[in-house]
């Protein structure tokens, strides 16, 4: 099998990449490294069962070619930290929402699966672990904008 991940060099993303070359697939990386990081992929740097594409997911034609050469997409690729996607949320926007679609198009055009992921953030302030789909969204103060994140996911 030939896989896709985006968002490959990220901490979740590198260990699946890890686990897929582990069980002897063929993996493709497509990661700008904003938010991952080359030493994610440290163990696996060279194996002849990888290929690391750096580009954003936002890329059309780069997405386009790596979709169509796989056989399942796993969609890692997001804006990382409450910093950044406060500090710069156009530049979130255009990551996460804009780099999904052109992922779920791609994948579309060329019939593959996707795998989308998320993030704990989802599920708001909740105090109870582990996690459930069926818990109560737990919003914090209304001074930390944060919150919108497990409000807009949610929904």
């Amino acid at each position: 099998m030939r896989y896709l991940v985006t968002g490959g060099a990220g901490f979740i993303g590198s260990h699946l990449v890890e686990r897929l070359l582990k069980d002897g697939h063929q993996v493709t990386v497509l990661d700008d490294l904003s938010t991952g990081r080359m030493d994610n992929l440290s163990d696996v740097i060279g194996h002849s069962r990888l290929q690391l594409i750096r580009d954003s997911v936002a890329s059309e034609r780069t997405v386009d070619l790596a979709v169509r050469d796989a056989d399942v997409v796993y969609h890692l690729a997001s804006a990382v930290g409450v910093k950044l996607i406060v500090d710069q949320p156009v530049q979130t926007i255009r990551t996460i929402i804009r780099g999904t679609e052109v992922v779920l198009e791609a994948a579309y055009r060329f019939n593959r699966p996707v795998l989308i992921t998320s993030s704990s953030e989802v599920y708001g302030k909740g105090a109870r672990v582990p996690f459930s789909e069926d818990d109560d969204v737990v919003m914090g103060s209304t001074s930390h904008t944060r919150w919108c994140y497990a409000l807009c996911q949610r929904n």
